[in-house]
């Protein structure tokens, strides 16, 4: 018996011809589920070729801003590195201003341990060391300034450089050093 199946197929119905069934009944489930399998893959790589272009698109943004955000960076630190500087001088002239007040303070001290006939006519101080220069009317008072020096608590002695006679006063004059308390 011959049978014949008057129902028009998808094929027909679409494209307009028939296509032999070449396909066995049992192989079509699973060449259904391939095919499904294929068009998943197709559909989920498309989806990933999407948002791995979205990924690169925002990665072009981020690299944008990200490059504008070190140059801000590189001025802030231009600025740290300013105000470092500044704060430095600032901290250089604070010290400098107190190194002042505490040279008039040992040079009025010096000038204090003078006798009333001597008298300074230089005075070199550097970092610690302090020379002095001066003249009197008598060699006596060049005695008494370097043993008055010498009991200065900020200096550890008094020594005499020089004296000589001074025709022109009539005295003498004398170079004397103060060695730094260490």
């Amino acid at each position: 018996m011959r049978r014949i199946n008057y129902i028009v197929t998808w094929s027909e119905r679409h494209a307009g011809v028939a296509l032999p069934t070449t396909i066995a009944p049992a192989l079509r489930a699973p060449l259904a589920a391939l095919a499904s399998s294929i068009a998943f893959v197709i559909v989920v790589w498309g989806i990933q070729h999407v948002r791995l272009d979205a990924a690169d698109r925002d990665a072009g943004t981020l690299g944008r801003r990200l490059a504008a955000a070190e140059r801000d960076v590189a001025r802030v630190r231009a600025v740290e590195r300013d105000v470092a500087r500044l704060r430095a001088l600032g901290d250089r002239v604070a010290m400098f201003r107190r190194s002042g007040a505490l040279r008039a303070g040992e040079i009025a001290a010096i000038g204090n341990q003078l006798p009333a006939d001597a008298w300074l006519t230089s005075l070199h101080a550097d970092r610690n060391a302090v020379a002095l220069e001066g003249g009197s009317v008598r060699l006596a008072a060049v005695g008494m300034t370097i043993a008055g020096l010498a009991r200065l608590p900020a200096y550890a002695g008094a020594r005499l450089i020089s004296v000589h006679d001074d025709p022109a006063t009539s005295g003498v004059t004398y170079a004397i050093a103060l060695e730094p308390r260490r």
